[in-house]
């Protein structure tokens, strides 16, 4: 049970980033020993019969890999320039605001983070030993705090992503937060957990996917559509940046019915809104240029539509989250069997909801047509929950099918609690999350 002792950071509990203690002067000639252990080890040589492939060497090869990933990992982001045909952002290291409670998590799995390791959540993590547990469990970066409470502060492990340089709303986000909107993605977290099936629509570069993808953990799936081709490119250049084998993507627009539907593609030579580019009902060129700040490539591309109810899952889906852009009613049209066979929950992008009139149609048909309840969760975003019906016959949210605790996560949300602490939010949700893979 007891932890072997490693170099690390000390880290405290409540300290911000900028107040971790510098790194000591053996933390930093181990990293530069990994990575140029990394620049060096050609598997290849010699016809795959050099000593690298010994097994010390290997064994020396995995060390690094974990270390870098935990303990020797950089203390700060870096931002790399690239790009042939357009300019890309390669952002490594990002550590804060963290994107998941992965972190957490390995201090229950063995160093290439897949098994189970020899130590047991339960006995270290009981108070019945000290109000830190079993004190022998923990060294200066595996803590009690970081293992049990799942305060990933202290411990984030380091993301990556690339995105277009000129995309200056969804590529800037993750660039600078490691998702698209940091209190979304920590509250759409709460509305899943480890092994369930999710339902992502419109990906984009994967701000949600990622840590949707960590959330449910290996044993759960993400599907992931995305219908622009180079955006779909930087979807999957982030799902393998981060080593997620439970993501599935698509290239495809999600609607009422099957179509190929000629379109124009972002810009990505030009600062740009790629994320706001409808499928159908685009604007012409000048318009989209005057009207919405938009830009177009010059030619247009043939994009594949399809209803989701073509897609087959391995089990009940837990959770679909939309933002499409105005086709939010013909992503619902086109998915009805699988929303009646499933219920998930729903967390959709409405603009016209929140107009002023309001713009019913996408409420009353999912309450019409599909017996849910749909309200506001945030500027444009609507939460809609199976129906339950009331005497009288009104439908109301069934409050059973939504996770213990997900209306006081809205708390830290909404500004009455001051953090965005992910493991807070989670915590409120389900206590024992950071020792749940």
């Amino acid at each position: 049970m007891l932890r072997a002792c490693w170099l690390g950071s000390l880290l405290h509990v409540g300290l911000a980033r900028d107040d971790w203690l510098p790194e000591s002067p053996a933390e930093v000639r181990g990293r530069e020993a990994c990575l140029q252990r990394f620049k060096e080890t050609d598997f290849a040589a010699e016809n795959f019969q050099s000593s690298w492939l010994d097994q010390d060497n290997k064994m020396a090869f995995i060390e690094c890999l974990y270390r870098l990933r935990t303990r020797w990992r950089p203390r700060e982001k870096a931002v790399f320039a690239g790009g042939i045909h357009y300019p890309t952002l390669v952002t490594a290291h990002h550590t804060w605001p963290p994107v998941s409670t992965s972190g957490a998590k390995l201090c229950w799995l063995d160093q290439v983070g897949v098994h189970r390791n020899n130590i047991e959540a339960s006995e270290c993590c009981d108070t019945s030993y000290g109000p830190q547990g079993r004190t022998e469990c923990w060294d200066e970066y595996f803590t009690y705090e970081l293992c049990c409470l799942g305060d990933v502060n202290l411990a984030e492990m380091p993301h990556y992503f690339v995105a277009p340089a000129f995309d200056i709303n969804v590529g800037n986000a993750v660039r600078q937060l490691g998702t698209f909107d940091l209190g979304q993605s920590y509250a759409l977290q709460t509305l899943c957990g480890s092994g369930d099936v999710v339902i992502d629509v419109g990906a984009n570069v994967g701000g949600f996917t990622v840590p949707l993808a960590e959330r449910v953990g290996p044993d759960g799936e993400v599907h992931a559509f995305e219908p622009f081709r180079k955006v779909f490119q930087h979807l999957n250049a982030n799902v393998a940046l981060n080593g997620l084998g439970n993501v599935y993507t698509y290239n495809v627009a999600l609607g009422a019915s099957k179509a190929k539907v000629p379109a124009y593609s972002p810009d990505l030579t030009n600062f740009n809104f790629p994320s706001a580019i409808r499928v159908l009902d685009q604007f012409k060129p000048e318009a989209a240029v005057k009207e919405a700040n938009l830009r177009y490539e010059d030619r247009q591309e043939t994009l594949n539509v399809q209803p989701l109810d073509e897609f087959v899952f391995s089990r009940r889906v837990q959770l679909i989250k939309i933002d499409v852009e105005f086709m939010e009613l013909q992503v619902v049209l086109g998915a009805t069997k699988t929303i009646r066979e499933n219920k998930p929950l729903i967390w959709v992008e409405n603009e016209a909801f929140f107009d002023d009139p309001a713009n019913l149609t996408f409420v009353d048909t999912m309450y019409r047509d599909l017996q849910y309840v749909c309200s506001a969760v945030a500027r444009l975003e609507l939460f809609c929950v199976p129906g339950r019906e009331e005497p009288g016959g009104q439908l109301v949210q069934d409050e059973r099918l939504i996770p213990a605790g997900f209306r006081r996560v809205f708390r830290h949300l909404t500004g009455e609690y001051k953090d965005m602490h992910l493991w807070r939010a989670l915590s409120e949700v389900d206590p024992s999350f950071s020792s749940k893979i």
